[in-house]
């Protein structure tokens, strides 16, 4: 094939810009960094084994990198935590009957084993001795509730309230009924929540007891929220449960009526609303020395910031808060709060506070909950 004299100069020309662009290509290669990262400096140009002549690895994660990172495996277990306090206040609020006053002599030593509870109380209904085996079941069943057993603690006290209702003690049935109610919320139950706080409130109206019907308000009015039927809740509250606290002049617990109400309030994402009674209560408790629901109040103002993303408020509300569980040793509450803030500061950069926090939390939850992972 012959070329003419135009075609063959363009063939050379291709070539030669050919030559020239692979030439330039190989000389910007050995021009150029490697590692533009800067960890490799040195290496053998003249390699020619098997292999690439070096090995160029990803540059090391920044810090900023490993603790974004921390923070976003530990966001699961945040609901751990919230789980966790809600036990610790089923916990607190646990009412004791009076049959459990005499049964102490028969609890030293303590039993051990299922076994030898179970034989302990099936000897004294064995005997007839109703007031004394529902004593022993009611006791046993705040042991198991302490170890997070729901199951078994409803079982127990279910038992406590058959024996319970063979005797004539309607205030200490009342008692194993509200309980059974705060467990069963707990768990999720709101059908059997909401008929066993009704016993409950029925009774205290029988016996004119004004508080406990307040008290028992209070928790028919959470279980309303849970199922969503939120203005039947707050008007349980703020029509029903409030005058009664106003008229016995309980303070403390009207404190912790303003508090339900925020929670519920919170529940519906109405976050402006919940502050607003939560700084009712938190005034109540200044002004009347009521100390004891403070860090908590303080803990639920600083959320609804944070849920509407006023991080500085937020913030000092809770530092504070943090204070105020310190010098209650909760430990579960500063848990939580630690917990908050580091994703604050994560959130704002601030790297330094977050490695604290960071720190301070993985402290804390390992005191609390050991090795587990969720």
């Amino acid at each position: 094939m012959k070329l003419d004299k135009k075609s063959h100069f363009y063939t050379i020309v291709g070539m030669f810009a050919l030559g020239l662009g692979t030439t330039y290509a190989q000389m910007q290669q050995i021009d150029s960094p490697l590692d533009p990262a800067g960890y490799i400096n040195k290496y053998n140009t003249d390699f020619e084994g098997i292999g690439p002549r070096v090995y160029v690895l990803p540059a090391p994660r920044t810090r900023e990198e490993l603790l974004t990172d921390s923070y976003k495996q530990k966001l699961s277990f945040q609901d751990s935590i919230d789980r966790a306090l809600d036990l610790q206040q089923l916990i607190a609020e646990f009412k004791t009957t009076r049959a459990e006053m005499n049964v102490r002599y028969l609890l030293s030593p303590m039993p051990d084993t299922a076994s030898a509870w179970n034989e302990l109380v099936e000897r004294e209904v064995g005997q007839g001795n109703y007031n004394t085996a529902y004593g022993l079941l009611h006791t046993y069943a705040l042991l198991s509730l302490k170890e997070g057993t729901i199951s078994q603690t409803l079982g127990l006290l279910q038992s406590a309230l058959q024996h319970a209702q063979k005797t004539p003690n309607a205030t200490d049935i009342a008692v194993i009924q509200y309980n059974l109610a705060n467990i069963y919320l707990y768990d999720k139950n709101i059908q059997q929540a909401g008929y066993f706080q009704e016993a409950y409130y029925n009774t205290a109206v029988q016996q004119k007891s004004v508080i406990d019907q307040a008290n028992s308000l209070l928790k028919i009015a959470l279980i309303q929220a849970y199922d969503q039927d939120y203005r039947s809740a707050e008007n349980n509250i703020i029509r029903k449960a409030i005058p009664l606290l106003n008229r016995a002049k309980a303070y403390e617990q009207k404190i912790i009526a303003w508090q339900t109400l925020a929670r519920i309030y919170q529940l519906q994402n109405k976050h402006t609303e919940a502050q607003w009674f939560l700084i009712q209560a938190r005034d109540l408790a200044n002004k009347k020395n009521f100390s004891r629901e403070l860090a908590e109040i303080e803990y639920m103002l600083a959320s609804s910031k944070f849920v509407q993303k006023n991080y500085n408020v937020a913030k000092k509300e809770f530092l504070q808060a943090g204070e105020l569980a310190k010098s209650e040793d909760n430990k579960l509450l500063q848990l939580a709060i630690v917990d908050k803030l580091g994703q604050i500061y994560i959130t704002q950069r601030d790297f330094n506070n977050a490695e604290t926090a960071l720190h301070d939390y993985q402290d804390l939850r390992s005191e609390i909950f050991g090795n587990r992972l969720y």
